[in-house]
């Protein structure tokens, strides 16, 4: 079991890493499809406050998974 939570881990941490280009990727074809300012603003606030959020708490946790912080004796 714990050499699962350790994969698992690997597995959150590039869920992490891959979090970011598809935003941006997202982004992009959203903005450049319309462009309009509520589009502009939505992507703006989900780029800056939420993305590195959600980034930074997946690769965290796969982090400590890995580490086997969640493992019990």
């Amino acid at each position: 079991m714990n050499a699962l939570k350790k994969f698992t881990g690997i597995v959150w941490m590039l869920m992490g890493a891959s979090v970011i280009p598809l935003v941006l990727m997202r982004a992009s074809h959203e903005i450049g499809e319309k462009g309009t300012t509520d589009n502009w603003i939505f992507w703006s606030i989900v780029i800056v406050v939420l993305m590195p959020l959600i980034a930074s708490s997946l690769i965290l946790f796969g982090y400590f998974a890995f580490k086997g912080e969640y493992e019990s004796n």
